[in-house]
């Protein structure tokens, strides 16, 4: 009984539905295995002494720890409810007789002060143990104060006054909205068609259904840059897609990675921190200064030959990106420092802002670089603040852009699930995580050792105890100088799949989170920043999890090729309305090569497949196309009767644009890839050496992509068809 109460209390599921709505029963000694990881001390290894960490005593304290404790304290150090019903659970013990004083301090500097006995308190819950009652109170705001309290963090002292003795207890109050923000969004589909309808007014600012474009930002090409996409080129993809009617790009993960071992966006060394490689050279300041030294023809050749290259060549980039950064670094230094100018001014505004976690991430880059050949430069942290310092201002240039060529979102960028257990952000806050396992997906038909994706867990009790304090750092970070957040992988809300470091622990478990309180801090943080939330739900969805996520007004993700009804792709009216519908994305085929059996090809070429399972593909995708192109015609989108291998791609590919963008999704995108017919895959799963993943270039330069005719024109049956439903001729 222990032990399942125990496994219970750390959150250890027992059971969950497959992708094959199959109940699946999680073995106990699978179960088990990720409790010990869980209480194991970080990196402890011993077999042995992992299989006697739960024993009855540490069962016995951890309970006590996590089951008796709280109602022990007369208030909780970590608060949270809705602002539209905010109130104060104490904890009194049975014979508890006098006042309690709450003194509430707000993130506006308003005070607010409470009184109340003890007698006019309703309880709502008791426990017992040691011979002695608790009984659980909620003491509600809003019924004594006349004025609003707002949102925020607020801190609280909880004073008891009893017997003529007083006790002080410390609290901080988070009080959330009940829903995220969705800006002009949040207005019904329907009214916003309808005014359309009734005054003929079909401008952008009155579209019912934005629309944009997604890109790896590292893939673009560009006369301009240094052998990778920066934030000059996004900037220009900014400006050209808004002429096209576009409201957004959504990015790739943008996150610090361990250059240049680990570039996956997906497996940062640090969430809440910028990929310098994304720095456009020219446009730092300091660049006039050592303008002559980079313009000689030893740096312009090595800058032009990266620039062509069809892969990136990522220990390159980095080294020459590198050298710039100390050139341009030594630079600020010596203009700027002894001087107090304006911008040394703006730096150390910068790093007081950004405080512990800036300088965690400069510390730690200091010692993971003391053999690089600027060892000087290099070991200064202060280097790594001033290339965040350039990082940060340019990426709000590139959101203030948007918004100035009137894009109504602009940026949305992309945070990964989680981050690499040897990268800054989990060593230098090693208590939020568990060292002894890491996420993935539980064994299905189509992975059927599952999937590791060799990334840290954050505890849900180490979370819990330290007040959340990580997890809201890093929400409010990567809301910043964007108008929305996709979170990958948001099901891990909820739950994510644990496997246990140590192989002989067993084959791993789901970890439950507090969903509703993550919930609470993500819809604050959301509304603070005006940034909608979107949370990509692709995969084993827990039923749980999506009316909560509906509920908060976090947009769903769906993917067309996953989106299915009676042996058919959904009709566009069907699409889920509070979603981003995406054509494609970074994990499946393009749609050129999805048309042309390219992907299957070449899954056979990396021997991933043999003959016969790609003939069995083959035969599968003929059907899908024969689908497809039955419902364009179902649609009168597409008139064509016939072999459909000889329909032109271009042909197909405009019908898709118009059959997907004439959904009912409140948000849609198109990959960039897509635009110009790439064959070749930016990614696919489960492989490692078999596939240059997050290495490929678009094979057409971003000068040519903003001067097409042909990708206008295909933007443009976009921008068409998102206007009304009247599809679309007004």
């Amino acid at each position: 009984m222990g032990l399942e109460k125990l496994l219970y209390l750390q959150g250890v599921g027992a059971e969950f539905i497959d992708c094959f709505g199959n109940h699946v029963h999680i073995s106990p000694n699978d179960r088990k295995g990720i409790l010990t990881s869980m209480c194991l001390a970080p990196h402890q290894s011993d077999v042995d002494g992992a299989l006697s960490v739960l024993n009855d005593k540490f069962i016995e304290q951890r309970i006590h720890e996590l089951d008796v404790a709280p109602w022990l304290k007369p208030i909780g150090a970590f608060q949270w409810t809705y602002v539209d019903e905010p109130y104060v659970e104490l904890c009194l013990t049975e014979n508890f007789i006098g006042y309690i004083r709450l003194h509430l301090f707000s993130e506006q500097n308003e005070s607010f002060r409470f009184q109340i006995h003890s007698s006019q308190l309703t309880a709502i819950g008791d426990y017992k143990t040691n011979d002695c009652l608790y009984i659980k109170y909620h003491f509600l705001l809003n019924e004594h104060q006349n004025n609003a309290i707002g949102l925020g963090y607020h801190q609280l002292t909880c004073s008891l006054d009893s017997d003529n003795h007083v006790t002080e207890y410390l609290c901080q109050l988070m009080l959330a909205p009940r829903q995220a923000y969705s800006g002009s969004l949040s207005e019904p589909l329907s009214s916003v068609r309808h005014h359309q309808q009734t005054t003929g007014n079909f401008s952008l600012s009155k579209k019912a259904n934005p629309w944009g474009i997604s890109t790896q930002l590292y893939s673009i090409k560009s006369e301009s840059q240094w052998g990778v996409g920066d934030f000059n080129d996004l900037q220009k993809l900014i400006v050209f897609s808004a002429e096209q009617g576009a409201d957004f790009i959504l990015l790739n993960p943008l996150h610090a990675l361990d250059l240049p071992s680990h570039i996956s966006p997906y497996s940062p060394d640090d969430r809440r921190r910028l990929n310098p490689l994304y720095i456009h050279i020219e446009s730092v300041k300091e660049y006039d200064s050592v303008k002559h030294v980079l313009s000689t023809p030893d740096w312009q050749i090595n800058k032009h030959k990266l620039s062509e290259n069809s892969l990136l060549d990522y220990a390159e980039v980095y080294k020459l990106k590198q050298r710039v950064f100390c050139l341009l670094f030594d630079t600020f230094i010596e203009e700027n420092q002894s001087a107090l100018t304006d911008r040394f001014q703006a730096f150390s505004d910068f790093k007081k802002q950004h405080e512990q976690a800036l300088q965690q991430y400069a510390d730690w880059q200091v010692g993971h670089h003391k053999e690089d050949s600027c060892q000087a430069t290099f070991s200064n942290p202060d280097f790594w603040c001033y290339l965040q310092f350039v990082a940060t201002s340019q990426l709000s240039l590139c959101q203030l852009t948007a918004k100035s060529v009137g894009m109504s979102i602009g940026l949305i960028r992309d945070m990964a699930v989680g981050a690499s257990p040897t990268g800054s952000e989990v060593q230098q806050n090693a208590d939020y995580f568990c060292a002894n396992a890491n996420i993935g997906a539980p064994p299905d038909p189509f992975a059927p050792q599952g999937q590791n994706w060799g990334l840290a867990p954050m505890d849900p009790i180490k979370l819990q105890q330290l007040n959340f304090l990580h997890f809201i750092d890093l929400i409010r970070s990567n809301m910043q100088s964007c108008g929305g957040l996709r979170i990958d992988h948001v099901m891990g809300l909820l739950r994510l799949w644990w496997w246990p470091k140590n192989l002989s622990l067993g084959g791993g478990a789901y970890v439950y989170y507090p969903l509703d309180a993550l919930l609470a801090i993500l819809s604050l943080e959301s509304q603070r920043a005006q940034c909608i939330v979107i949370g990509e739900d692709l995969g084993i969805v827990p039923p749980e999890i999506v009316q909560n996520l509906s509920n908060a007004n976090i947009f769903s993700n769906e993917l067309f090729y996953f989106s299915k009804q009676n042996d058919g792709f959904t009709s566009p009216e069907h699409y889920k309305c509070q979603s981003l519908m995406m054509l494609a994305n970074h994990d499946v085929p393009t749609l050129s090569a999805w048309w042309h059996g390219n992907d299957i090809e070449l899954r056979q070429q990396l021997n991933l497949i043999n003959l016969q399972q790609q003939q069995e593909m083959l035969n599968e995708r003929d059907h899908e196309k024969h689908q497809l192109i039955h419902l364009f015609c179902q649609k009168g989108i597409l008139l064509f009767e016939g072999d459909i291998n000889r329909i032109e791609f271009d042909e197909v590919l405009r019908a898709w644009l118009q059959l997907s963008a004439s959904g009912n999704s409140s948000l849609y995108s198109v990959q960039l890839e897509d635009l110009i017919c790439e064959t070749m895959p930016v990614n696919i799963p489960g492989t490692w050496k078999e596939y240059p993943n997050w290495r490929r270039r678009l094979s057409m330069s971003l000068e040519h992509i903003t001067t097409s005719d042909a990708i206008k024109q295909r933007l443009s049956v976009i921008n068409h068809s998102r206007m009304t439903d009247a599809q679309f001729d007004q």
